[in-house]
């Protein structure tokens, strides 16, 4: 009698937890229909823990997926799939099962995994015209990726190319500026510029055959183009304002006189090594008759000076 009481408690306990998890699922199926998927979740989980230990309910788990899936919770909802133990299943639910995970990796932007999981639900399910075009899509935004991928590696190869050809022009006119053929501090490329600024490799200012880039007197008014260019020889000096830097002009301070008379004219700093001589004795000369005159105050000095008793 005992034993028979137990086996009908037992029985309705279960009963009592079956219609719980029921009730559950159909509250949740309920809030899913009326676009509530946060209420949906809610219930499925109540109906996943009012389920004996050991038991499983395929259609709470899936369903909870589904709920994570419309609140675009993808990776939860690809976990949730991924847990339910496909062993005991029927084939239409594996291909279910397989099929909102292909969804789920493609929400994710996994479009491999994607693939490789709609494939596996048409083996389980090869009618399934929903899967199948799924899967064409998936294959479809594949192959996009794929020429995406090779347009940008040919787009980022000529923006390579064309990077590196301008830094190359960038070094070429560089080292354009920086040449200096003649030593004279002004680089050639300023040099091979006429009167209007314009780029002529043969500018001859004083017409000897020589351009003036290789020219260290342009004007050949005896002054080296280096002195004449000032103390910034890339942007040579120009005295009188005239347009034209001092190295070319012929008359640089406008004084109507050449240059090269004005250098002439000049006082000569540097002196011979005879009239260097000549002052160092002279000089030497001066301080001898000083001291002598010194000698001769200082014994004037030192005379007894007689009492007028």
């Amino acid at each position: 009698m005992r034993t028979l009481l137990t086996i009908i408690i037992l029985l309705c306990a279960v009963t009592i937890f079956a219609q719980k998890e029921r009730k559950f699922i159909r509250s949740g199926n309920d809030e899913y229909d009326n676009g509530k998927f946060i209420e949906s979740e809610i219930e499925y989980k109540k109906a996943l823990e009012n389920l004996k230990e050991g038991e499983s309910s395929f259609e709470a788990e899936f369903n909870l997926g589904d709920a994570y899936f419309k609140q675009e919770k993808f990776e939860e909802a690809l976990n949730q799939f991924k847990g339910i133990n496909q062993e005991n299943l029927s084939k239409e639910q594996k291909a279910q099962v397989q099929h909102n995970m292909g969804n789920a990796y493609l929400a994710k932007k996994d479009i491999d995994n994607a693939i490789h999981s709609y494939k596996e639900a048409l083996k389980n399910n090869p009618l399934d015209d929903e899967t199948r075009y799924n899967l064409i899509a998936a294959m479809k935004m594949k192959q996009e990726q794929e020429q995406n991928k090779d347009q940008d590696k040919d787009q980022n190869k000529d923006q390579n190319k064309d990077q590196n050809k301008d830094q190359n022009k960038d070094q070429d006119k560089q080292n354009q500026q920086k040449q200096d053929s003649d030593g004279d501090g002004i680089p050639d490329q300023k040099e091979k510029e006429d009167q209007n600024g314009q780029q002529n490799k043969n500018q001859d200012t004083d017409k000897d055959g020589i351009p003036d880039y290789q020219d260290k007197d342009s004007d050949n008014d005896g002054i080296p183009d280096k002195k004449e260019a000032g103390e910034n020889p890339e942007e040579p000096k120009d005295s009188d304002g005239d347009g034209i830097p001092d190295y070319r002009d012929t008359d640089s301070n406008n004084d109507g006189t050449p240059d090269s008379q004005d250098q002439q004219a000049q006082p000569n700093d540097q002196i011979s090594k005879e009239d260097a001589q000549r002052i160092l004795n002279a000089l030497n000369q001066d301080e001898q008759e000083l001291q002598d005159k010194m000698k001769k105050i200082k014994g004037e000095a030192n005379k007894n000076i007689e009492k007028n008793w």
